[in-house]
């Protein structure tokens, strides 16, 4: 054999190579553009230049679960728990192929026990106390708890309707709804003197009330112009019989609005004909900014995270309401509750470990938390996949 062809066939190996890592490259680089079906293709060739590559298998699994094919997702990651277990242990793949599988990929801690609706909770800023309502005493009323589920007590007492709380920064005082005066309102109450104080005085409907960064404020959404509009009200007018220091956040008209306060920015969600469109705005007013992510049906308030990353949101795409995580830098999102309840979620602990929500899964409406610091595991989803 020639000096030449000896070169060749030493070269063949590593030209072969070559070929396979810019197949893995470019199927990333359409994983990135969102181009799902080419990033299938460029790994898919990947594997059939080498069957065994860890690599390619993981992003073929990853372009499987960004388009929700389960069964060939599924059958991805086992074989990439076989060849790369470090791989396998990728926190999305983790999340998506519980789903598949019908599991919850984080457990929660059931905090409500009580028969009477338990909803709509909110959780301090230190972490610590958890506000919610409940109809366990006969009549809707705001309660307080430890974060642990310990110490419940009631803190209001009238035939009203009082719910939805929310705690200012300092943790000191709770803005809440209640329609005690005839329609919904929005009022304060001082969790160390248990003083309630009325803040909003008009006909119309006001809601969902959260405090601005610095407390001095309490923003809310009402239909008081006919459309639904964000507000906000100085909290040292509370009690005085009138409004004060009222104005609009946002002077265009929204529909069917939530919002939820991170910091110094608004999360503004409006829906228009069952799809959501979310941007961003100063907690003070001012410029929004469309926040890049695909449109999806919720019904209630979207939260984000305290790094930002990602987005908790409420859907019914699979047929009944079911709590999602959206990663605001691609769109993936992953399904975080699988039953046949409902589950709405309300946001989560500051330092993102937790995620509160309530559901109906045990029967009555219950407060929950989701631990997300305990993502199953490799072991456990593989397991899980050996008894399908």
């Amino acid at each position: 054999m020639r000096p030449w062809r000896n070169w060749i066939w030493l070269l063949l190996p590593a030209l072969a190579a070559c070929g396979r890592d810019r197949h893995i490259g470019k199927g990333h680089e359409f994983l990135e553009l969102g181009d799902l079906e080419r990033a299938v293709q460029q790994f898919s060739q990947a594997i059939n230049a080498a069957p065994r590559d860890a690599r390619a298998h993981h992003g073929l699994a990853l372009a499987y679960c960004r388009s929700d094919s389960a069964g060939p997702a599924l059958r991805q990651y086992r074989i990439l728990c076989k060849l790369s277990p470090d791989l396998a242990d990728d926190r999305f793949l983790r999340q998506k192929t519980a789903g598949y599988l019908g599991l919850e990929p984080y457990p929660s801690s059931r905090l409500t026990s009580a028969r009477g609706n338990d909803a709509f909770p909110a959780i301090s800023a230190d972490g610590a106390m958890i506000a919610f309502s409940s109809k366990r005493d006969g009549n809707t009323e705001i309660y307080l708890m430890e974060a642990d589920g310990g110490g419940q007590r009631r803190l209001t007492d009238n035939r009203g309707v009082d719910y939805a709380p929310s705690f200012s920064p300092d943790g000191r005082t709770l803005a809440f709804v209640s329609d005690r005066d005839g329609n919904d309102e929005i009022y304060l109450l001082d969790l160390g003197t248990s003083a309630q104080r009325r803040l909003t005085h008009h006909p119309g409907e006001d809601g969902l009330p959260a405090f601005s960064p610095d407390g001095g404020r309490v923003l809310f959404i009402s239909d008081r112009e006919d459309k639904y509009r964000i507000y906000s009200a100085d909290v040292l007018g509370a009690g005085s019989g009138r409004e004060r220091g009222l104005h609009r956040v946002f002077d265009d008209d929204l529909n069917k609005i939530h919002f939820s306060v991170r910091r110094d920015r608004l999360l503004v969600q409006e829906e228009r004909e069952n799809q959501v469109a979310l941007f961003t705005a100063p907690a003070e007013g001012g410029p929004k900014q469309a926040l890049a992510c695909p449109p999806f049906r919720a019904g209630l308030p979207t939260v984000l995270s305290p790094d930002g990353e990602h987005l908790l949101f409420t859907s019914s795409r699979e047929g009944n309401d079911e709590l999602y995580l959206l990663r605001v830098r691609d769109g993936a999102s992953v399904r975080l509750t699988a039953s046949p309840s409902q589950e709405f979620g309300f946001g989560f602990s500051p330092d993102g470990k937790r995620l509160l929500y309530d559901s109906n899964r045990g029967g009555d409406r219950d407060i929950y938390l989701m631990h997300l610091d305990r993502l199953m595991t490799r072991e456990e989803i593989l397991a899980a996949i050996e008894r399908e």
